[in-house]
């Protein structure tokens, strides 16, 4: 019995992942783009919770595997698609030009199915959903609760919007090895980068708050291109 109830406990994550991911799009309805974020942001957690348990428990079995895909394309590939749609609705001169948002939802759906037949290894190829969600996530809250930051001309608001469309569709299946946190040592000459990394986000978190995550995530993928380039060059 005991076994039995340390096997699901990874796929109780993933349900409640699933579920937090069903709250988000709720709330989106109403326009409640605080409350989305808070419950994407618990998504986040039980979506790591559910791989730290399998892994723990050594319980990573095919069912799991598609249930966590299943999840995922709820909480990451259909959230971030529908805060882009409310954030580009009735806000641009070309109409219909915010289903163009859904086109994350399909890159999402080619990045989780192609993730469930990829060999997995210690490094990250790509932009991860959770973190591409959290960075519209977050996003969507700068935009709502700090309106003069953004341009009001509608054209360079698409553009911009768009733009993000792309780069986020790009980077989610993209080949660039992203920058990883996995610490051999805790030595400050071979982890010298990551700790400037860690302490200028921190920095930016405690002064610029919630608005701090998209910058810090756009950060992180500069500085994934950096080290990518950086590998390609000394393999070549």
């Amino acid at each position: 019995m005991l076994i039995t109830t340390k096997k699901i406990i990874p796929n109780i994550f993933t349900l409640l992942n699933l579920f937090c991911g069903c709250l988000s799009i709720i709330f989106l309805q109403s326009r409640n783009f605080n409350y989305s974020a808070v419950v994407t942001l618990f998504s986040i957690i039980f979506d790591f919770l559910d791989g730290f348990f399998a892994r723990l428990i050594k319980n990573e079995n095919p069912f799991g595997k598609e249930l966590d895909s299943l999840a995922d394309m709820v909480s990451f590939g259909l959230v971030p698609s529908v805060i882009v749609f409310l954030l580009l609705e009735k806000k641009t001169p070309i109409p219909f030009i915010e289903y163009f948002s859904f086109f994350i939802s399909i890159i999402s759906a080619c990045r989780l199915a192609k993730f469930n037949i990829t060999p997995h290894n210690n490094h990250v190829i790509g932009l991860t959903t959770p973190v591409n969600t959290l960075f519209f996530s977050s996003l969507s809250i700068v935009i709502i609760n700090h309106p003069i930051l953004f341009i009001n001309k509608k054209i360079i608001y698409l553009i911009t919007m768009l733009s993000m469309i792309f780069f986020s569709c790009y980077f989610l299946i993209s080949k660039i090895r992203m920058f990883s946190f996995d610490f051999e040592d805790f030595s400050w000459k071979k982890n010298k980068i990551r700790y400037i990394f860690l302490l200028i986000s921190t920095f930016l978190l405690l002064t610029l708050h919630v608005m701090a995550l998209p910058c810090i995530i756009i950060f992180y993928i500069i500085t994934s291109i950096y080290f990518h380039k950086k590998l390609k060059k000394k393999n070549s």
